[in-house]
């Protein structure tokens, strides 16, 4: 397979894609699938006519990102991976416009099932802050193992009027509260997940939850008072301060990786994240230098290499707090991928990661970790 990466950052969206058409034309010619990111700040409603218009094609498919990767960079803009195959590779896509429509959760189980020996990769929305819980009631309806064939991350956008930008684009349609599934047939593939926080101090129970909120822990304590009395000695409310400590909630099957969950809001009575929380389950506080997080990702390139030495393209889905907890050292990340793995790079810094667990044996919705997939055509 043939793959590249190419980005724009023009502000026409536009100019942007006849910039990238030019370039892409000279490298590969007509491409067979076309993955893109895009920011927020185009107006989504020009996306799929100008996508088609430039291309000519409907072999796409896009979603809104506010830093998105081109190799070794951080892109805000447009970027834009190409793949055209070069043997028996395959691709196709499976949409889900509405996570809440009737059977929609079931013929999402029915398809990956049906296609468990291909791999998916997943982009989808907030979705009303419910698709956490649509993947989390889909991993029990998976029937296969290992699950080693499902990743990817939820766009990230931000609040325009009424409307969270985390879009998706294909064909025509323009996805609000779902999802669509790249699937790639006849492609050899490694999955790894980087995490680097490591959990401190004591265990915390929670009581009293509901969604992505937690009321209270162990003796009906407000979490929202426990959290406070963090901030008030860093001497400012700045929530992103607690993306460097997110909570690690405690798998109670053995070798699973643990799930972490990054700090949303503080209100009165809650505590909010950007992934699900159920009463019962136990967390700790944890903590990562940039130095860790970056030799976690050194870590599971170097492992990635061991299993497909030469990938044709590199994946990369990881969260955007930890972008922001790497701060200038962000970059790094695609950096290391590509230089150890020496493939083109695409990906992006989601509002969440969908990945499986350490054995394989689970689908997982994370935080603050980053996904490394990479992909060779059989």
């Amino acid at each position: 397979m043939l793959a590249k990466v190419l980005s724009s950052q023009r502000h026409s969206l536009a100019l942007a894609l006849e910039e990238i058409k030019e370039r892409i034309e000279d490298q590969m010619g007509d491409p067979d699938f076309i993955l893109f990111a895009l920011h927020p700040h185009y107006n989504y409603e020009d996306i799929n006519h100008l996508v088609r218009k430039v291309f000519r094609t409907k072999n796409y498919a896009g979603f809104h990102s506010l830093s998105s990767f081109e190799n070794d960079k951080v892109i805000s803009g447009l970027v834009m991976c190409f793949l055209k195959f070069e043997r028996k590779g395959k691709a196709s896509v499976y949409v889900v416009e509405d996570i809440e429509e009737k059977g929609a959760l079931e013929k999402t189980a029915e398809y990956l099932n049906q296609h468990s020996n291909k791999l998916h990769i997943l982009v989808g929305g907030l979705c009303g802050h419910k698709l956490g819980f649509f993947l989390e009631e889909l991993a029990q309806l998976l029937k296969y193992f290992p699950i080693n064939n499902i990743v990817g991350g939820l766009s990230s956008g931000y609040t325009k009027g009424d409307e969270v930008l985390t879009y998706q684009f294909m064909a025509g349609k323009v996805v609000k509260n779902g999802f669509f599934i790249l699937t790639l047939d006849n492609v050899e593939f490694d999955l790894r997940v980087a995490l680097g926080f490591k959990p401190y101090g004591i265990t915390y129970t929670v009581r009293s939850a509901k969604g992505y909120r937690v009321y209270t822990v162990d003796d009906g304590i407000k979490f929202s008072y426990v959290v406070k009395s963090f901030l008030k000695h860093i001497g400012d409310d700045n929530i992103k301060h607690l993306w460097f400590c997110p909570i690690t909630v405690l798998d109670d099957q053995k070798g699973y990786v643990a799930t972490m969950r990054t700090f949303k809001d503080i209100k009165e009575d809650y505590v909010e994240f950007f992934g699900p929380i159920k009463e019962g389950q136990h967390f700790k506080l944890s903590f990562a230098t940039e130095e860790e997080l970056l030799a976690e990702s050194r870590k599971a390139a170097y492992e990635a290499k061991r299993v497909i030495k030469y990938p044709d393209i590199v994946f990369d889905f990881s969260c955007l707090a930890r972008q922001y907890v790497l701060g200038e050292f962000q970059q790094r990340e695609p950096e290391i991928y590509t230089n150890i793995l020496d493939s083109p790079l695409f990906g992006f810094f989601t509002y969440g990661e969908v990945g499986p667990d350490k054995l394989y044996k689970k689908l997982k919705f994370y935080n603050q970790t980053s996904l490394l997939l990479s992909i060779k055509e059989l």
